[in-house]
């Protein structure tokens, strides 16, 4: 089931051991190595492992972005080449981790979600960033380049990317990635007024299952966006090392951005849950209709059941029992009376607004 990941690491193993994750399809790795400085600034994409430590050691701002999930060995390598502690490397390695900001001797490690939704199930995907002095490494487990607004804004001249520090290039990928919730909170919305439109028509059981799928998508919605805010609300605190009082207040405009995705996955959360309970009351009156239904056409036969049953008794008709059997009309006078009878019960139902 989607949102449920299991670790496969046996209790009691060294903390940082990169192993116990199930295979990924793909382990090959896409490296983009960004050097900027107010003044210029270099994008190199597909570069090996090796050049890009060398460029971690240059006096401009470097950025290393990595897509796709590493192998052990891969990443053991990174995390030497780097200087990467080993316990967030484990988090890398097995990913889908919560929301999170640690901070290392010299180094801070951000955990973020960057879900997908697709055929009506919320996917999340990883995005880990290690920044330093002067030094940013992001990871995301997609290929997709995720981060190419903030590559492209970087190439501006005189933009604040260029013209702060590092810090404010954590800042950015972070703002993307927050505000990159916005179109799947889209995508939910106009699913589920899909599914209200549906309820409130012609429901089916499949509706119940599409109205499910959307409640228990949303429920791990809440769960990540939940953390992510902490998380941004962390990356504020002045103790965290290598962000600035500058780079703090525009975080303080990315953490009302989480706040608002949140605010937007209760809504939602809450608008599935009547969707449920309009598709138990319209259950419930269809059964009611069907059971009114049944009460209609058991009233009306009723008395003509009675007749029949007295009608239809073995008196003897010569000793003066039930004379309108040997009526020449008694037939018709029979049926008359069933009509009679059934226009009654009509003209009352009706009366009473029952019918």
């Amino acid at each position: 089931m989607a949102g449920l990941f299991h670790r496969h690491t046996k209790p009691g193993t060294a903390p940082g051991t990169l192993a116990g994750r199930a295979p990924v399809p793909d382990e090959a790795l896409d490296f983009t190595l960004v050097e900027y400085t107010p003044d210029d600034v270099k994008i190199v994409p597909g570069v090996e492992v090796d050049e890009c430590r060398f460029h971690l050691g240059t006096p401009g701002h470097t950025w290393i972005d990595v897509a796709g999930r590493p192998s052990s060995e891969m990443l053991r390598d990174l995390g030497m080449a780097f200087n990467l502690h080993p316990l967030a490397l484990e988090d890398v390695f097995h990913a889908h981790q919560r929301s999170k900001l640690d901070l290392y001797e010299g180094q801070g490690f951000i955990v973020l979600s960057d879900p997908a939704y697709e055929d009506g199930e919320l996917h999340p995907r990883q995005v880990s960033i290690f920044f330093g002095e002067n030094y940013v490494i992001s990871f995301h487990d997609h290929k997709t380049d995720i981060f190419k607004p903030v590559r492209d804004r970087l190439q501006t001249a005189g933009s604040r990317l260029r013209t702060f520090g590092v810090d404010y290039l954590v800042y950015a990928l972070i703002d993307l990635v927050v505000d990159r919730k916005f179109p799947l909170i889209e995508a939910l919305s106009n699913h589920l007024e899909e599914l209200e439109d549906e309820a409130l028509g012609h429901p089916t059981e499949e509706t119940l299952n599409h109205i499910h799928q959307a409640r228990r998508a949303l429920v791990i919605f809440h769960r990540i966006e939940w953390a992510e805010r902490e998380t941004v609300l962390a990356v504020m605190r002045p103790e965290v090392p290598f962000i600035m009082p500058e780079t703090r207040t525009y975080l303080r405009d990315c953490f009302d951005h989480s706040v608002a995705v949140l605010d937007l996955v209760e809504s939602y959360r809450e608008m599935t849950n009547g969707l449920m309970e309009v598709y138990l009351m319209h259950s419930s009156n269809r059964m009611a209709e069907v059971m009114k239904t049944m009460a209609i056409i058991t009233v009306f036969f009723m008395p003509l059941s009675f007749l029949a049953g007295v009608y239809g008794m073995n008196f003897d008709r010569d000793t003066g029992n039930m004379p309108e059997l040997a009526w020449r009309y008694g037939y018709l006078w029979f049926w008359g009376l069933a009509v009679v009878v059934v226009a009654g019960l009509f003209v009352w139902l009706k009366r009473k607004r029952w019918i």
